[in-house]
């Protein structure tokens, strides 16, 4: 037989897995080939490194630290959020206020109301991005 009808037996072979007639017809195999002796030897060694394997688990101060992170992100993140909203709405109110009480048509009130509402909504999302940004940008030392 050709190689390729025993090289995939060779795995078998390594492990135990093949029947007698399978065994005989293998070792007399090897007995004439040397590049399925040396796939073999590889097996073997592959076998032996990996039963000698074991998963290591990551201690319990490391899910400790794992978690706390989680948690403070999620907490940051929510406390940005409000921080975000309650601005933006402090802002709109207060405009509103200034805004109502001028002697100005509706429609004009409703556009500055609008137009300065958007304009805390950006500022604060720019200020938001530039502040997380500058903990994690990437290309901060590259000259341009």
């Amino acid at each position: 037989m050709a190689d390729d009808a025993f090289k995939p037996l060779l795995m078998g072979y390594v492990d135990g897995e093949l029947t007698e007639v399978e065994v005989q017809r293998v070792e007399q195999h090897l007995q004439g080939c040397i590049s399925c002796r040396s796939e073999l030897e590889e097996f073997r060694k592959l076998k032996e490194v990996t039963q000698n394997m074991r998963v290591a688990s990551p201690d319990e101060k490391y899910w400790e630290q794992y978690w706390s992170s989680i948690y403070n992100r999620l907490e940051r993140r929510i406390g940005w959020i409000l921080v975000s909203a309650g601005t933006i709405l402090l802002a709109g109110y207060a405009i509103y206020e200034v805004v109502w009480f001028w002697d100005i048509p509706l429609v004009v009130r409703i556009g500055l109301m609008a137009l300065v509402i958007g304009f805390f909504t950006l500022l604060v999302s720019v200020l938001r991005e530039r502040i997380f940004l500058r903990r994690a940008d990437k290309y901060e030392r590259i000259k341009r």
